[in-house]
């Protein structure tokens, strides 16, 4: 994979995506190229930062076979900082392509560039594959829901990775994902920054006067209720196996490709709990009643699946006590995810799930709070 540098800089807006930059860029993968001509297309997305780019090349360009579009994605706002924690995102999805991905089997779009620069502000881009090239047959969005099969098929790749990770020795001192590296650093960053912070920060407030609010039972807007549940979560879970994780887990970051494969981007990957995360697929995945009548046979799917790719599974009614506890992370997540980050409407729906989800499993009372 390429590796970061100063050379060629980071654009910070588009139009700083220009042919000579996309030549330097593309340098290492295809030596003398010479990129001709680069349009940069509407942004893609819900957030402002991410858009394709059309490309011509030089004969070296064309007999290397490089392809005709790019989706380029980076922090595209001159050297004002749209906020701590969205600097914060955009870094870590660039150090989980570079220091985290090679490690792992994980299907992600390819990346031809990254560049990760910290002055005068957090800025970072990704020069990445154009996956309509492997010909979709699905792109997620947060209105819809999961089929069961579908399910099945990215639990069975999530397995996978978090298999290979499972307590891995990658974890240690002076190893790649160990203390002082990046990811242990986004591992800190967000939980100290994000998690810890949610019940006592403005978001809180603002998230229960609006519409995700007014589809939350009032008894779960307790803040102190939420922090103390969070801190008692993370003693519950500290028995369980440390995994990588995809970071964001939700239907606007999956695809499958027209071979049937599913696959993964949009990351903040970092080692966590395994329950933890597993609970934040199935909240946004599915709907209601389906994950109420599949989430007992999609979790010891998911066990059954882990176990095939080499880890050393807890029981089932050990991994069903996590999992039932771990449903307070979605609801922390969607009750207080940023309007800037994902629609009004889609926050309401995952707040939504995942609070019955707390409800229906008696979260808060399993923890003790």
């Amino acid at each position: 994979m390429p590796q970061t540098g100063t050379t060629p800089r980071v654009p910070r807006a588009f139009s700083e995506v220009t042919p000579e930059w996309l030549s330097a860029a593309l340098a290492p993968t295809c030596p003398d190229v010479k990129v001709l001509s680069a349009t940069v297309g509407k942004t893609m997305g819900f957030k402002p930062n991410k858009a394709r780019v059309d490309l011509t090349y030089n004969t070296v360009g064309k007999e290397a076979g490089l392809p005709s579009s790019f989706v380029i994605k980076g922090t595209f706002n001159g050297t004002e900082s749209r906020g701590a924690i969205i600097d914060f995102s955009n870094l870590a999805e660039v150090v989980s392509y570079r220091d985290i991905v090679p490690h792992i089997d994980m299907n992600v779009p390819r990346i031809y560039h990254l560049g990760i620069e910290h002055e005068p502000t957090e800025s970072v881009v990704l020069l990445m594959e154009d996956l309509v090239v492997r010909k979709p047959t699905y792109f997620g969005h947060g209105l819809n829901s999961l089929t069961y099969g579908q399910a099945a098929l990215f639990l069975d790749a999530i397995a996978r990775y978090q298999a290979q990770s499972w307590n891995s020795p990658l974890f240690g001192e002076g190893q790649a994902w160990g203390p002082g590296t990046m990811t242990e650093t986004n591992y800190q960053r967000i939980h100290k920054e994000y998690f810890e912070l949610l019940p006592h920060s403005e978001h809180w407030t603002q998230s229960a006067q609006s519409p995700r609010g007014a589809a939350v039972p009032k008894r779960l807007r307790d803040p102190e209720r939420a922090a103390a549940g969070w801190a008692s979560l993370m003693q519950v879970l500290s028995s369980h196996a440390r995994v990588i994780v995809h970071g964001d887990e939700h239907l606007g970051n999956y695809f499958i490709e027209g071979n049937g494969c599913p696959g993964f981007y949009d990351m903040l990957s970092r080692g966590e709990r395994w329950p933890q995360h597993f609970a934040v697929f199935m909240i946004a995945a599915l709907d209601t009643l389906d994950r109420r009548a599949w989430e007992r046979p999609l979790l010891a799917y998911f066990l059954s699946r882990l176990a095939h790719h080499g880890a050393d599974v807890p029981s089932f009614e050990e991994a069903w006590f996590a999992y039932r506890c771990s449903t307070i992370c979605p609801f922390l997540i969607w009750f207080n995810n940023s309007s800037t980050w994902q629609p009004e409407a889609i926050n309401t729906a995952n707040a939504a799930r995942a609070g019955m989800a707390v409800l229906d499993h008696d979260a808060f009372g399993l923890l003790g709070v």
